[in-house]
């Protein structure tokens, strides 16, 4: 018997929402993460089932540059849902660390969790490794151009995105 019986509505809040990332965190990806779930699917504890503590680095962003973006992909036809997770990145400066930096991410499959201006906390690539999926280098033509790498990652999942709760952020090692 299926559980897909919808049991409740949607109501406005208040208008004291805000749009665009602040961080993002990025780390390898592992088959063996443990997560820990609260009544409403927020992520309150994540550990590695071998080594513990999970390790994510610091990617920051300029205001207003980077996106997170998430698509529901829903066919009727064939009773498939899942979820295609965009994130938009700006890295100005091109210099040898960044695109050392850039490379190995371009080679590895990895597990991203993006902050929010709001001060969320979303995690992309929970069952699926996101990969970089795209980026481009560019020297701008005009004094004011972007110097910089534009990228993008990219991952599958067959549920939306988590939201990770504060104490649950505070489980992870951040470097």
């Amino acid at each position: 018997m299926s559980t897909c019986i919808l049991n409740s509505g949607y109501s406005l809040g208040c208008k004291d929402n805000i749009g665009g990332i602040r961080r993002v965190y990025i780390g390898n990806f592992a088959d063996d993460n443990i997560y820990v779930e609260d009544a409403d699917n927020i992520i309150t504890s994540m550990l590695n089932s071998t080594s513990g503590a999970i390790t994510y680095y610091t990617f920051e962003q300029r205001q207003e540059s980077g996106e997170f973006n998430e698509n529901g992909n829903h066919s009727v036809e064939n009773g498939t849902t899942f979820y295609e997770q965009v994130l938009s990145l700006i890295f100005t400066k091109n210099e040898a660390t960044l695109r050392n930096t850039l490379f190995l991410l371009a080679k590895s499959t990895l597990s991203v969790i993006v902050e929010t201006q709001n001060g969320r906390y979303i995690l992309m690539g929970k069952i699926n490794a996101v990969n970089m999926t795209a980026s481009t280098v560019a020297t701008g033509k005009a004094y004011g151009d972007l110097n910089g790498t534009n990228v993008t990652l990219t991952g599958k999942e067959p549920q939306s995105a988590q939201e990770i709760s504060a104490a649950g952020f505070a489980t992870l090692t951040i470097v």
